[in-house]
């Protein structure tokens, strides 16, 4: 008898869950519109890359065959605009390889991150680098 008590009082436990969860289930249920199979869109800007190495007192951009090497942020930030512009005139977008170079420190890389980001250029960092 003791035990008909015990097997009603676990299935009142496990209904008393399946209620919870069907309650929270149903508060707010929010969908995703996924493409369908024809509403691709294509890219609208091609995408070009550049690499930026970063040492300890300079900044060299390696921008295909071209290498440019300036010592200062301010003058860092005028070459990224230009390069931008430039691409942007030719309808691609420019995303930035950030390589540090062991000799860097992280501030380097820091402030060559926020170059970035005011300049709204794409920035790929390589993780492997740092130390």
């Amino acid at each position: 008898m003791n035990q008909n008590r015990l097997m009603i009082r676990l299935i009142d436990v496990a209904l008393i869950i399946l209620l919870g969860f069907i309650a929270i289930s149903r508060l707010k249920t929010e969908y995703i519109d996924l493409p369908g199979p024809g509403d691709a869109e294509p890219p609208r800007m091609r995408v070009h890359t550049a690499d930026l190495h970063v040492y300890r007192a300079r900044y060299v951009l390696v921008d295909g065959r071209r290498k440019k090497q300036v010592r200062d942020l301010e003058s860092l930030e005028q070459v990224l605009q230009k390069t931008k512009t430039t691409y942007r005139q030719k309808g691609a977008k420019l995303v930035m390889n950030i390589q540090p170079h062991r000799s860097s420190i992280m501030q380097d890389l820091i402030d060559v991150l926020d170059v970035c980001q005011r300049n709204r250029i794409e920035k790929n960092l390589n993780y492997d680098r740092i130390n």
